[in-house]
């Protein structure tokens, strides 16, 4: 016992923590747990990804145009669109087992909207040409819609009812899909 504490009867305290103190404490140590404990998780790697190329047919003949989307168990996707050749190339495909959807849209009803899709174009007037001015410059041209866009069944479009399902590796690997 310390001296003091002889003459009052009561023990001195050495050291006493303050609350601020506390909470230091409590903080280092919450942050030290998320440091070590949260990146090692125990959700899906969303980095590990796969890559699948392909071709989508209907009978004999190729999709032009269209999605391939490929749905994994733990909520992770990835899409690739299809070329004119019916090919798609998919670079970040989930890895495991994954159904798979294939969409194609339709064109628009509307035979102008139609037209100009397909390359044809209402002609426009033209008016005075101002010699002294510069020529503007071309518009980008509207991505080129296939000549035929071939149809497919409703039912590829939904993960539960396409019925196609494709395990993905790590690396490249091929999954050409008939429909």
């Amino acid at each position: 016992m310390s001296p003091a504490s002889l003459s009052t009867g009561v023990p001195t305290v050495l050291f006493q923590q303050s609350p601020t103190a506390n909470r230091r404490l409590w903080g280092v140590g919450l942050l030290a747990f998320c440091v070590l404990f949260i990146p090692t998780g125990c959700g899906p790697n969303f980095k590990d990804r796969g890559v699948v190329r392909g071709k989508v047919t209907v009978g004999k003949k190729a999709l032009t145009t269209g999605v391939v989307v490929f749905y994994a168990k733990n909520g992770v996707s990835a899409s690739a669109s299809i070329d004119p050749d019916g090919n798609y190339v998919m670079n970040d495909a989930p890895l495991g087992e994954c159904m798979v959807t294939v969409t194609v849209p339709s064109l628009p009803s509307d035979p102008m909207v139609s037209a100009r899709l397909k390359g044809g174009s209402m002609k426009f007037p033209e008016g005075p040409k101002d010699p002294t001015k510069p020529a503007s410059p071309d518009l980008p041209s509207a991505p080129r819609v296939p000549k035929e866009v071939v149809p497919i069944d409703i039912k590829y479009s939904s993960p539960g009812n396409s019925g196609l399902s494709f395990t993905v590796k790590k690396g490249e690997q091929t999954y050409n899909i008939e429909l």
